[in-house]
């Protein structure tokens, strides 16, 4: 790919995942401008991440660091198209929500308004939650609890000082964040409770994988 845009557009070219872009765009233009040590999750179609130590990305040996939505969190679980199943990008994911209604057993499934949706999205169903619907609320609750876990899990390699949410799950703000903290400090090594934030990316309205992209060129 690098390549092929030199040859295309007769200029250097520096090539980065889209995960990878928006870490480095929160870091660069967004909420984690204070930040040295940050892990940032982004919650799409699937689970992306870029991790940041010593306000450097971390690529690994080739480049294919930070696929933290491929750690499998439940054993011989949800098929992904990695080929693998179990996947956190599976449950955690907009299409893994989507997922989680048919496949998640409940009293309060048949009486849920989230099946009067024809097509319904991830965003269908947190706005049902926080209206009231049940369903939909244990719904977002097992997504947070995966998530959360996982992050405790995350936060043993890299000592974070916080995990920065992106993506169409994360713009429920405060009331999906709140679950996915006390999921993560629930299942946190003592040694790192309380001392690690969960925070919303400033940059919904914008793309963050271009300004970090962009950034790159003079970063």
């Amino acid at each position: 790919m690098k390549h092929l845009a030199e040859k295309i557009f007769k200029h250097q070219t520096t090539v980065t995942n889209d995960a990878n872009a928006a870490a480095i765009g929160e870091m660069v233009y967004g909420t984690a401008k204070d930040l040295k040590e940050f892990i940032t999750i982004t919650l799409g179609t699937g689970v992306g991440s870029g991790i940041v130590s010593n306000g450097q990305l971390i690529y690994g040996h080739d480049g294919f660091a930070g696929e933290l939505g491929h750690f499998r969190v439940i054993p011989n679980g949800r098929q992904c198209n990695c080929g693998r199943k179990g996947c956190l990008e599976t449950y955690a994911s907009s299409t893994g929500v989507v997922r989680s209604i048919n496949e998640i057993e409940s009293k309060n499934k048949t009486s849920s308004k989230i099946h009067t949706i024809s097509s319904p999205k991830a965003k269908d169903v947190f706005d049902l939650a926080k209206n009231g619907d049940l369903f939909c609320q244990e719904i977002v609750d097992f997504t947070a609890e995966i998530l959360g876990n996982a992050l405790a899990d995350f936060t043993t390699f890299s000592s974070p000082k916080a995990f920065i949410l992106f993506g169409g799950i994360a713009q429920s703000g405060e009331y999906f964040r709140k679950k996915v903290n006390s999921a993560m400090e629930k299942g946190m090594l003592s040694i790192y409770k309380n001392t690690v934030e969960i925070r919303i990316s400033s940059l919904h309205d914008k793309n963050a994988a271009v300004l970090g992209a962009s950034s790159l060129v003079w970063g």
